[in-house]
């Protein structure tokens, strides 16, 4: 009996095996398809339901490149990642020319990313603008470029950050929360990404609020010339940052034109002359884009330190503190 009932349990699992091996053919095959006709939203959907029966390296490769032809940076560095933690190694020319394409495909993605390393109290949900993110270990979670709002949930507190992340740059954000038993009054601080709660200065007495003039000793008049060339020099530099930007967008665009020249599979070999040309106009692309943007934040400081020296207080120049507030007074 025992016997047998081995043998019936053998053939069920040698039966759900090859169920689940011919549903892995056919839904290959549909990916494989739905690829050559450009449908590579289908193509990936199709790909990530292969991926849930079998987790091949082919499956976590073609999911991350189709991704970053999707324009789905983020995703794309996702599932590269696990592409190459579990892509074994090449073995031939095509298997070599494959490995070395998947990982071109990485850091193309890598540079039109930021990351967040985000360090929370063990059984904490973390969300990411929203959307629910799963934190493993120390790796870092991708994010298109710009500010993102963090947020960890943990037996019914919330602990939530704001972080900015720049192009191709990482980002650590700690969320903490009180101490249980912790005091829940006003002077406590928030749960937060970190955030340190300074002391709180007590109001002076009424007879110590009484007005406090200081008089400060009026400074030269601004030169015309060093303003007039700081403003000039200010527009220069920002006209030269939108300028670079405006060559920055171009060369993508040359950069996307290349890749769909390139036919179908877009630029999965490196070694095809329309992905030569593409590699080179999204290098372009970074650099007038980094010129650009050096530009703009140069041109703003030198705007700024421009206002400051034309506006500083000039003559008498007097700081009075009362209970109403702090007054300054001036010539300008």
């Amino acid at each position: 009996m025992l016997a047998l009932g081995a043998a019936v349990l053998s053939g069920a699992a040698e039966s759900r095996g090859e169920a689940r091996e011919e549903a892995v053919a056919r839904l290959v095959a549909q990916a494989n398809a739905a690829a050559r006709e450009d449908r590579l939203a289908d193509s990936r959907d199709l790909w990530r339901a292969v991926w849930q029966l079998d987790r091949s390296q082919v499956a976590a490769c073609n999911i991350g490149a189709l991704s970053l032809r999707l324009g789905d940076a983020p995703g794309a560095v996702r599932w590269l990642s696990v592409c190459k933690e579990i892509m074994r190694a090449p073995r031939t020319p095509e298997e070599r020319a494959l490995h070395a394409s998947r990982l071109s495909d990485l850091a193309r993605a890598r540079q039109l990313t930021g990351e967040i390393h985000v360090i929370a109290p063990a059984g904490a949900a973390i969300a990411i603008d929203g959307a629910p993110v799963q934190v493993e270990g120390e790796r870092p979670i991708p994010v298109a470029p710009g500010r993102h709002l963090v947020r960890a949930v943990l037996d019914g507190q919330i602990a939530t950050a704001e972080v900015d992340v720049p192009r191709g740059e990482a980002r650590e954000v700690v969320l903490t929360f009180p101490a249980p038993g912790a005091g829940a009054g006003p002077e406590d601080a928030p749960a937060g990404a970190g955030l340190r709660a300074g002391p709180t200065a007590e109001r002076p007495a009424a007879a110590e609020r009484a007005a406090v003039p200081t008089h400060a000793q009026s400074p030269p008049r601004p030169r015309p010339d060093l303003v007039a060339g700081g403003v000039g020099l200010s527009a220069a530099l920002a006209t030269v940052g939108g300028v670079m930007l405006l060559g920055a967008e171009r060369k993508d665009e040359a950069g996307r034109s290349y890749a769909v020249a390139a036919g179908a599979n877009g630029c999965f070999r490196l070694s095809r002359p329309m992905c030569r040309e593409s590699a080179s106009a999204y290098d372009d692309a970074r650099l007038f884009r980094s010129v650009g943007i050096a530009g703009l934040i140069t041109g703003g400081a030198v705007l700024a330190a421009t206002l400051g020296y034309t506006f500083y207080p000039r003559g008498s120049a007097e700081i009075a503190v009362s209970a109403s507030g702090v007054t300054v007074t001036g010539r300008f």
